[in-house]
């Protein structure tokens, strides 16, 4: 997930997961701990803008077969 925001002046950016503070832009492989609520806050003197998006991950088990279920 990225988050961005553009402002005059340029806005910090906060983002955090579940409540947490969360480091942007750090890639990692995703596991099924990254679901749930992710938070992205720009801030500059002029005010504030907050998205939220909810992350569902889903694996595949590999070598794992049903035959025909």
């Amino acid at each position: 997930l990225r988050c961005s925001a553009r402002g005059t002046p340029p806005p910090s950016l906060e983002c955090a997961k579940d409540g947490e503070p969360f480091p942007a832009g750090v890639p990692r492989p995703v596991t099924r701990a990254h679901a749930g609520t992710y938070q992205c806050r720009a801030t500059n003197p002029h005010g504030s803008a907050l998205r939220n998006v909810t992350v569902a991950v889903e694996c595949e088990r590999n070598g794992l077969g049903f035959g025909g279920i």
